[in-house]
């Protein structure tokens, strides 16, 4: 008797745990405002405008982008961590730059995450969509890296 309902109990356990298996994770869907890696795109194109602080938000360097579907605002975040690096952004270069269309306002901004000029590559924002910054030089002379603060 003893055996026989526990054997049912492990045929139990076993098919509930199969099920439980076989169920899809759930994906966490973010909000359009969030930034989110799998949500990037390319643009390519030759550079309008530049300016390293913006006179409308979101606060920062600002890049007009000429593209083939028309001008594209992009910001780029902090200004410093482009100046560090020594990338200078002039009318008629060609940038091809990996982020995302966030929703500012009552318009929207391309967030780029990585902008490669010329044979240079820069990442401008963490994965999660934080804007990097340049941290100051250490005592020994050697500038530690640019990370999300």
């Amino acid at each position: 008797m003893f055996i026989r309902l526990g054997i049912a109990t492990t045929v139990a356990a076993v098919c509930l745990a199969t099920a439980a298996l076989a169920q899809e994770p759930q994906t966490k869907v973010l909000p359009a405002n969030v930034y989110s890696v799998a949500r990037e795109s390319l643009l390519q194109g030759k550079v309008v405008a530049y300016s390293a602080t913006s006179t409308s938000g979101p606060a920062g360097a600002h890049v007009q982008l000429q593209t083939s579907s028309g001008v594209v605002d992009v910001h780029l975040g902090n200004a410093r961590l482009l100046a560090s690096r020594h990338v200078t952004l002039n009318t008629g270069d060609s940038v091809t730059i990996t982020g995302e269309n966030l929703p500012f306002g009552n318009s929207t901004v391309f967030a780029a995450r990585v902008l490669q000029t010329g044979g240079t590559t820069i990442t401008l924002r963490s994965k999660n969509g934080t804007t990097l910054i340049v941290t100051p030089r250490s005592e020994g002379g050697v500038q530690a890296p640019a990370g999300a603060r």
